[in-house]
């Protein structure tokens, strides 16, 4: 895991673009203007979009009751397993000790808790899959320009063995390589990748018996067009016959939203809180790559691995409020353009981490704690729901407020719509009152009479960094619900013994439903 998201020349034009386009304030009425019958361009929701993704180093960190409690409450509320992605920068780095009686020893890099460090592992450290019994997994094979063959084996064979086939989603081959010229200091380019991964699923494929589609590419750090032949993109590798036996399941890029430290309000709102800044990152490469795939690869999925708001600014940007609503936004609008899973990224010492799981972080980065960015996920998988649907962006022409709208897969009529109030606005920061928008939503048919809305909210606004680390008066809810390694070890709790949905009824043909600044809800018919 590095400081990466997007090629820097792409970041910064992004960013230039997001500060002149800022809207100075929020419409105080909208209306949505989503059909209300399936359009013939919404997306199947996958039902296991939402993923889960753990540093390799750090699995053990996160092999705790805490975790698999938080896990199972977004679990709960899909249909499908859902998937651990297991590995990262140090996976790359990592060796095998059969006779070391440590879970893993950090030998060089940023010991002890960073991401680029090399670790030994001693056979204890694959006991950590154990406890992820609800859960799939997707495993690195460590890669680099100087492959190491027996060792990628052995430790894939070693997670295997603790992970059952049916509940193996892929097994990736290395992380970010084309970052790999700079960190080993070496000439790579895509044409040495496609022989590395070519010699390296040779060798796994034989010496583990493994068949079908299996495999995980790519998984790199920018997104890029593909017009320098000679750069690790995904046109270009698969081009050049990285896919030739047609053994990928999945190829792969990382997503942070701001590659540069932010501080303020303003900022948040420029380069966090604001849809036409994720929809230009998007821009630089996603959509071009998912339309090669569904052409030339239908097979293959196009995921983001590894994902989070940021790696450098402080906690109030990427641990907070605002943050879970970015990524609502930026994982409904991935949803909708044809990504098939996100994974949200963490190691104890991050700040964008979903929780943090133990205490071996402090006191940089206190824990255990449940953090902001994880309401996130209960947010988008309850929009998906047991049933998922077919989904749509809703164009509001906006920066700051987005909507996208869910059709049954049954009867093809309007069932939910998620509605996202991008507009900064944080207690004890902002200069003004807290505004809102009333978004006037129509209803499916004739015969719908009311809707329920569930809110993703805090009172202290989008800085708000919730209960754990920051107590009740920064407390954040979804629907009412609330999680706490302090109050109910990660099981969720209802603060106010019950679910807070609301009832609204149809006036017109159409709901009502007012959406504080820096909120988000869920419109369900």
């Amino acid at each position: 895991m590095k400081l990466t998201g997007l090629a820097h020349g792409l970041a910064s034009l992004a960013m230039v673009a997001a500060t002149q386009c800022v809207a100075a304030a929020a419409a105080t009425s909208v209306n949505v203007p989503a059909a209300t019958t399936k359009p013939a361009n919404a997306v199947a929701a996958p039902g296991d979009f939402v993923g889960f993704g753990f540093e390799m180093a750090f699995l053990n960190d996160y092999a705790n009751d805490f975790s698999v409690n938080l896990m199972n409450a977004v679990g709960s509320r899909v249909s499908l397993p859902l998937t651990v992605r297991l590995g990262g920068t140090s996976n790359d780095l990592l060796t095998y000790d059969a006779s070391q009686t440590a879970v893993k020893v950090c030998v060089s890099g940023d010991c002890p808790i960073g991401s680029a460090a090399s670790y030994i592992l001693g056979p204890s450290f694959f006991d950590g899959f154990d406890i992820f019994t609800n859960f799939s997994f997707s495993v690195q094979a460590p890669l680099s320009p100087t492959l190491n063959i027996s060792n990628a084996v052995n430790y894939v064979r070693l997670c295997l063995d603790h992970v059952p086939t049916d509940r193996l989603t892929a097994i990736a081959i290395g992380n970010e390589p084309d970052l790999y010229a700079g960190q080993f200091k070496v000439t790579y380019n895509v044409s040495d990748y496609v022989a590395g991964v070519t010699t390296m699923r040779s060798s796994l494929t034989e010496e583990l018996g493994l068949t079908g589609q299996i495999f995980e590419l790519m998984d790199i750090a920018y997104l890029a067009d593909s017009t320098n032949t000679a750069k690790i993109t995904i046109q270009n590798a698969f081009n050049l016959g990285v896919n030739a036996p047609r053994t990928a399941t999945a190829a792969a890029v990382h997503w942070y939203q701001v590659w540069d430290k932010i501080t303020t309000l303003d900022d948040m709102q420029a380069y966090l809180m604001n849809h036409s800044a994720t929809v230009g990152n998007f821009s630089a490469g996603s959509p071009q790559d998912i339309a090669y795939l569904a052409a030339n690869y239908p097979k293959v999925k196009y995921v983001f691995s590894e994902t989070g708001t940021g790696l450098v600014s402080p906690l109030q940007i990427q641990g907070s409020l605002g943050a879970a609503l970015f990524y609502a936004d930026f994982q409904l609008y991935a949803m909708t353009q044809g990504a098939k899973r996100v994974d949200g990224t963490m190691r104890p010492a991050a700040n964008h981490s979903l929780w943090v799981p133990d205490a071996s972080a402090a006191p940089a980065n206190p824990g255990p704690q449940v953090r902001a960015p994880f309401y996130t996920l209960p947010f988008v998988a309850d929009f998906i729901g047991q049933t998922p649907g077919n989904v749509i962006e809703v164009a509001l022409n906006s920066d700051v407020l987005t909507a996208y709208a869910s059709y049954s897969p049954s009867t093809g009529l309007l069932s939910k719509v998620a509605l996202i109030n991008l507009q900064a606005w944080a207690e004890g920061v902002s200069t003004g009152a807290r505004g809102s928008v009333t978004f006037s939503v129509p209803a499916p048919s004739a015969a719908t009479v009311s809707a329920t809305v569930r809110r993703l909210t805090a009172a202290a606004g989008c800085q708000a960094l919730g209960y754990d680390y920051a107590g009740p008066a920064q407390n954040i809810t979804w629907a009412g619900e609330q999680w706490s390694y302090a109050i109910d070890n990660g099981k969720g709790h209802m603060v106010a013994g019950v679910s807070a949905t609301e009832t609204v009824a149809v006036v017109n043909g159409a709901v009502q439903v007012t959406v504080l600044d820096s909120e988000a809800v869920i419109v369900s018919f």
